[in-house]
């Protein structure tokens, strides 16, 4: 993305808005779980790549709800056991 600013110097890309730190670390993880080149990280939008960490939080609170399940599950049927004897 390219933008004029005001006194005729061009900016590339980037943010002007966001911390550098936000924005490796937004970087760092859509890299380390879409495996993205950092190039291509880099010339997204802040909005597009909130977009994506938004579906990373997505998958994660579905994991964990998945887990969740399971350990209830678990403990009920280790429960069951126990009433048994």
């Amino acid at each position: 993305m390219r933008a004029c600013v005001p006194g005729g110097i061009r900016a590339t890309g980037g943010s002007i808005s966001r911390p550098p730190e936000a924005l490796y670390r937004e970087a760092a993880d859509l890299a380390y779980y879409f495996h993205w080149a950092r190039g291509d990280i880099m010339a997204m939008t802040g909005r597009e790549r909130n977009l994506w960490l938004s579906q990373i939080n997505r998958i994660h609170r579905a994991q964990k709800e998945q887990r969740d399940r399971e350990a209830a599950e678990q403990t009920e049927r280790l429960l069951a056991l126990r009433a048994e004897d």
